[in-house]
């Protein structure tokens, strides 16, 4: 096995993964804002929510570095010239 053959092995693992891993960051986040609008004035349940939120954002952020550090290495080493978009396909 190669090294373009091992590059190849981790774009396409990363572009099938990344889709699942925003979506569950997504709702990570999605679920802090419900819990932060149920609270009602808990000081411990805002400080869970909240977490909740910053965790999702940072999830958020990680994906999309991740992603570019792909569409660089797709960019530099010649694989599939492009931007690529993660999408889930069924």
């Amino acid at each position: 096995m190669d090294l373009t053959a091992i590059i190849s092995l981790f774009i396409n693992i990363g572009l099938r993964i990344i889709p699942f891993l925003g979506t569950v960051a997504f709702l990570v986040f999605v679920l802090g804002i419900v819990k932060f609008i149920k609270s009602a004035g808990s000081e411990k349940e805002i400080k869970d929510s909240k977490n909740l939120i910053i965790w999702g954002i940072v999830g958020l952020l990680i994906l999309v570095s991740i992603w570019g550090i792909i569409s660089f290495t797709m960019g530099e080493f010649g694989f599939r010239g492009g931007v690529i978009i993660p999408q889930i396909h069924f």
